[in-house]
């Protein structure tokens, strides 16, 4: 198996829809990557498609969505989906490399 670089993620609800302030209110979580997520991120800041504002969610959300889907390939649940995923990624990869 490749090495793994582990990751913490750090998840706080700071404020409800309607304005209020929610009572304690946190989720943290690790999860494992052969990638160096913060050079990744770097290289997405630079396309003017994503950006700074963009490039960190977009990182986190395909990595972590990737990892449990590729986990997961041969369930009902992804088995449509991955071909599209698939096809996502190596657009992605194609501008950026």
């Amino acid at each position: 198996m490749k090495k793994q670089h582990l990751y913490k993620v750090n998840i706080e609800h700071l404020k409800n829809a309607d304005g209020s302030v929610p009572e304690d209110s946190s989720l943290a979580f690790e999860f494992s990557s052969h990638d160096e997520l913060f050079t990744i991120i770097e290289k997405l800041k630079a396309r003017t498609d994503i950006g700074p504002a963009k490039a960190a969610p977009l990182t986190l959300g395909i990595k972590l969505f990737g990892g449990l889907m590729l986990a997961n390939k041969n369930d009902d649940l992804f088995v449509s989906l991955f071909p599209h995923f698939s096809a996502f990624m190596k657009k992605i990869k194609q501008k950026t490399h």
